[in-house]
């Protein structure tokens, strides 16, 4: 037996022992050898460590080792194809030499090179691997609501998920992934390729609902995001899900756009992200960086907003335009000058106490160009109360210069207690430059103005026809809700509903049945509402009650409705204050 196993027969494991090696020197500075670390195995073997492990025991002569390590990975995943074609090389070890990976009679070749080419991402996985003391350089700032965050690598075939902890990404673990037949940077709908950019999640897809080529379930991501509609790239329907229950992963090129993972893998990472606060970054290649360079590039970012943040407050609007790009857009292909405009025709003559920026989350868009994408919620506070706006801004360098190349802000909540504010200026405030004008603010401010001078009309009072006609809509829409009747629940939006966190209408309506339908009892009223008609446009604010089981929540909520076809129907909808 020794001498069928000798050196000749040992071609295949030298070769990747070789692989090995090579790697493990082209990343010196990644995972210096005294700092290696190996992840634990999950609810079985680890199937990369294990692969490593098997070549380790060939190349010193000892096959019963090799076998029994990957009999233990075949007994925990008996679905690992890969782990099949080495358990066949092994055996046939003991029967002649074997110098070709995958010793078996007339192979399906394509076959055969999807499971070389995802035995060698699996190795590089663990020989590759980045010191826990690097952070991956997209991930500038997570704000405190993000509590994890998940970086794709595409070159290796890794998905890398990191927990934010006391501001800093930490890294928890990592997943071998498959992608795109034609690998990355997505273009058009059907070319085969992943996207790269920075992505959420917009919702849950149980397994139970989906084909079984899905796996236990799917995570669908925003694509086409606001970058890569301004860049004019289409198709849709990019999901992290799993793989069919006979498979148990899949080569590194063989999705249509999608990211695949092993079925106990997307289990992990389902359990762990949160729905439109994880972040998704996908990139051709990573770069990690040790914490004094993080640090670095993080204050520079932030640097940047800071100067915006200040000349917002002069209320000047050539201070202001110098921050934004000559190339400048919104989501509506709007121009800088007209912009510019709204943003100057706020709310006149009002005195700018305090601007507050917070839930800051800033990342470098993975990319050829140098692109950051900076998300957080801005509080005015004014002499007439406080506004806050949500805001996502695209910075470009431009001359060696940071200017803004696209930006959405949308007005979330009106007046917030003052007790609030005193919080909010304490975690996250600094001195202000004294106003010289009139304060900056976007036109739906004008609304909110409009709404504080309304005096209050509480269901006692509302006198007239129309509002009757709003507040009869939101009792059957709370009727229908109570009895999960989704049909008619989701009857009651309009056709242009503006969704919580711009995820398609199909994936919010799909994440709404599995939440009302997948409930047990439903209770839901409303206290004291008021209503403000303006045309075919109601606003109704009031604080709703809901209970499920042993669920119980109470929370102030506020409808934006349009009269369509003759019915009130929902055009959004805001949770807070």
């Amino acid at each position: 037996m020794t001498r069928l196993i000798g050196t000749a027969s040992f071609s295949l494991a030298s070769a990747l022992i070789l692989l090995v090696a090579n790697t493990q020197d082209a990343w010196a500075n990644n995972n210096p050898p005294d700092k290696a670390s190996f992840q634990a195995p999950r609810t079985g073997p680890n199937p990369d460590l294990t692969l490593i492990q098997v070549y380790q025991h060939l190349a010193n002569n000892e096959l019963d080792k090799a076998q029994t390590k990957i009999d233990a990975l075949l007994t925990a995943y008996p679905n690992f194809q890969l782990g099949h074609l080495i358990r066949g090389d092994l055996i046939t070890m003991r029967t002649r030499p074997v110098n070709r990976f995958g010793a078996v009679t007339n192979p399906a070749n394509d076959k055969l090179k999807d499971l070389h080419d995802e035995a060698q991402a699996r190795i590089r996985a663990i020989t590759e691997r980045p010191s826990k003391d690097l952070i991956p350089n997209v991930l500038l700032q997570m704000s405190e609501e993000q509590r994890y965050a998940l970086v794709m690598d595409a070159k290796r075939a890794r998905i890398f998920l990191y927990e934010n902890i006391g501001g800093k990404p930490n890294l928890l673990n990592d997943y071998y992934v498959s992608q795109g037949k034609l690998g990355v940077d997505k273009f058009k709908e059907g070319d085969q390729r992943t996207p790269i950019g920075v992505y959420y999640i917009t919702t849950r897809l149980p397994g139970a609902k989906l084909p079984d080529f899905y796996g236990p379930g799917a995570l669908p991501l925003n694509y086409p995001n606001e970058w890569d509609k301004l860049n004019g790239r289409g198709g849709s329907g990019i999901w992290l899900h799993g793989v069919p229950q006979h498979n148990y992963s899949r080569a590194p090129l063989a999705s249509d756009g999608c990211v695949v993972l092993s079925n106990q893998d997307f289990l992990a990472l389902a359990a762990t992200v949160d729905i439109a606060k994880t972040p998704v970054i996908i990139s051709d290649r990573i770069e990690f960086i040790n914490s004094t360079n993080w640090i670095a590039e993080k204050l520079s970012a932030k640097k940047i907003l800071d100067a915006w943040r200040a000349d917002f407050a002069t209320g000047n609007p050539n201070a202001l335009a110098k921050h934004y790009s000559k190339n400048f857009k919104t989501g509506s292909n709007e121009g800088l000058a007209n912009f510019l405009q709204k943003q100057v025709q706020g709310i006149a003559g009002a005195t700018v106490t305090g601007i507050n920026l917070r839930e800051l989350s800033q990342f470098k868009y993975p990319g050829r160009e140098e692109i950051v994408v900076s998300s957080f919620i801005q509080d005015i506070t004014t002499s007439r109360g406080v506004a806050s706006f949500k805001h996502k801004q695209y910075w470009g360098k431009e001359a060696g210069q940071w200017r803004i190349v696209f930006e959405e802000n949308n007005l979330i909540a009106g007046n917030r207690l003052d007790v609030d504010i005193a919080k909010v200026a304490t975690l996250n405030s600094q001195p202000l430059p004294k106003p010289q004008a009139p304060a900056i603010l976007p036109q739906a401010s004008t609304q909110l103005a409009k709404a504080q001078r309304q005096p209050e009309k509480t269901n006692d009072k509302i006198n007239n026809g129309t509002q009757r006609e709003v507040i009869k809509a939101v009792e059957q829409w709370l009727s229908v809700w109570s009895q999960k009747n989704t049909k008619a629940y989701l009857a009651h939006y309009a056709k242009d509903f503006q969704t919580p966190n711009g995820e398609s209408r199909k994936s919010w309506m799909e994440e709404r049945r599995s939440r009302i339908e997948g409930k047990g009892k439903i209770t839901v009223q409303i206290d004291k509402p008021t209503v403000t008609i303006e045309g075919n446009t109601a606003t109704v604010k009031f604080r709703q009650n809901y209970q499920s089981g042993a669920l119980v929540a109470s929370s102030r909520k506020t409808l934006l409705m349009v009269k369509q076809d003759g019915r009130w129907l929902i055009k959004q909808e805001k949770t807070g204050s």
